[in-house]
């Protein structure tokens, strides 16, 4: 049940309208990391997306300066808007590096890191639709301990991945430039950790 008034309801629609770009970016990212190539079209689609996401992240801090009543505190509307977007940016980051970077050598872990972040994307996804009810629901824990326990296999996959990196690629620039996308992927699912917990503590002191 939405516990919004009506005046609050612009708010949820707006994270709602985000996890939609979120949604987006991470099955056009599940698409670039199984394709690998026409760079600069799935550079220009994340950027768009990423737009998108910020015209939102722009109304939600309008709705703001103008809405006397929130659906939860101030603070954490305005952080929760930025969190989501930082999501949304990292991985539009990660597609456009590697366009800007000219990689032609896909990794083994990219796939692996598009898996996770897709999934990462469906139990995120979760969480937010289950904000309106303010509730630390089961389903809202079950979605939050998922992804912890994601961010955990990205590590593995993140530490697997940069010792055959070291070991296996001879060439320094290639080597540099590997390093720097395989970070980035691991920070996205730091990111999603971290909006989880996020939700989680706006839920809790809410109830």
């Amino acid at each position: 049940m939405m516990l919004f008034n009506p005046k609050q309801n612009i708010f949820f629609e707006l994270f709602l309208g985000t996890k939609k770009d979120m949604e987006d970016i991470s099955a056009l990212f599940c698409k670039f990391a199984d394709e690998f190539n026409n760079f600069k079209k799935f550079a220009e689609g994340a950027h768009a997306i990423e737009r998108n996401a910020d015209e939102k992240t722009h109304r939600i801090i309008e709705e703001l300066n103008t809405t006397f009543i929130t659906p939860f505190d101030r603070e954490d509307v305005y952080e929760l808007a930025h969190e989501l977007d930082d999501i949304i940016d990292l991985i539009e980051d990660v597609i456009r590096n590697v366009y800007l970077y000219g990689m032609d050598k896909r990794m083994p872990a990219m796939q692996s890191f598009a898996k996770l972040i897709a999934e990462d994307t469906a139990e995120l996804g979760t969480m937010i639709q289950l904000l309106s009810e303010m509730k630390h629901t089961p389903e809202l824990l079950k979605a939050k301990i998922k992804i912890h326990n994601l961010e955990d296999d990205g590590d593995i996959i993140y530490e697997e991945a940069i010792a055959a990196l070291f070991r296996e690629e001879r060439d320094p620039i290639t080597l540099i430039k590997m390093k720097d996308i395989l970070e980035q992927m691991e920070m996205i699912a730091d990111k999603f950790q971290s909006v989880s917990d996020l939700i989680e503590g706006i839920v809790i002191k809410s109830t």
